[in-house]
């Protein structure tokens, strides 16, 4: 059964008509039928099994037959602020770690970025990273849509660490001392994660030193380096696995 995010006041009856982009999509793309199941969620409490009855000129009209409280929410949040990467790799590492649950990311200009905020085509991309977000939580029937914020300075992103709450991890190449699977041993129950990685230069010393002395943990993933895209999601995976989001029925 196919699931779709929608604004809770469509679920707020029992009946229901669809209209817009979704109702394009569910009739002329998938080209359902009366009679047809799909699952509506508004993303903040619940999941509603609906009924389509009735097909007409640019609206679907349903019936919900199920309520349920959303029943995949993590145990722990987790906030990806990721170095802006070169071409379309941040499309794929919003794609990717949507489907292993994120609960946020926000791009950061940071030092070693090729890549430098355009203010006059930000919130455009950012619509476009919101909406690629919006179809993988779609497909890996995630019970809510990760925030895509628009990207942060380097300055402005220091500034936002002094507030932090939760565990804020930087993966850092060069650390020599304590892996992520280490770090994570010491925290058994943690409400939310900060996850810091950097753009293909990766991280430098005094970047990594800067947020540590703001309260960050460094941390490797072993001895391999893997790139920009591929780090985010090794780190997402063992997180999942480590605090029972992954792994488990």
């Amino acid at each position: 059964m196919r699931r779709f995010f929608v604004e809770p006041e469509l679920l707020s009856n029992d009946e229901i008509a669809i209209i817009g982009e979704l109702e394009h999509y569910l009739s002329d793309v998938l080209r359902l039928k009366i009679g047809a199941l799909i699952e509506l969620s508004d993303g903040e409490k619940e999941i509603c099994t609906v009924k389509l009855t009735e097909f007409a000129a640019g609206v679907i009209k349903g019936e919900i037959s199920e309520r349920r409280a959303f029943s995949m929410k993590s145990k722990v949040e987790i906030y990806l602020y990721q170095g802006l990467p070169k071409g379309d790799k941040l499309e794929f590492i919003v794609q990717k770690c949507t489907e292993l649950g994120v609960s946020g990311i926000i791009p950061i200009e940071m030092p070693r970025s090729v890549v430098r905020i355009i203010k006059d085509k930000s919130a455009k991309k950012t619509a476009r990273l919101q909406k690629i977000a919006t179809e993988a939580a779609q497909q890996s029937k995630q019970d809510v849509v990760p925030q895509i914020s628009e990207p942060l300075s380097w300055q402005e992103f220091l500034r936002e660490t002094e507030s932090l709450a939760g565990l804020t991890l930087v993966l850092w190449e060069d650390e020599k001392f304590c892996g992520l699977k280490d770090a994570l041993a010491n925290y058994a129950e943690v409400g939310r994660i900060n996850l810091i990685i950097g753009p293909e230069g990766g991280l430098g010393a005094e970047e990594a030193e800067e947020l540590k002395k703001r309260g960050a943990i460094s941390v490797s993933l072993g001895r391999k380096i893997l790139r920009t895209e591929t780090a985010p999601i090794a780190a997402l995976a063992m997180i999942g696995y480590h605090y029972g989001d992954l792994g488990v029925i």
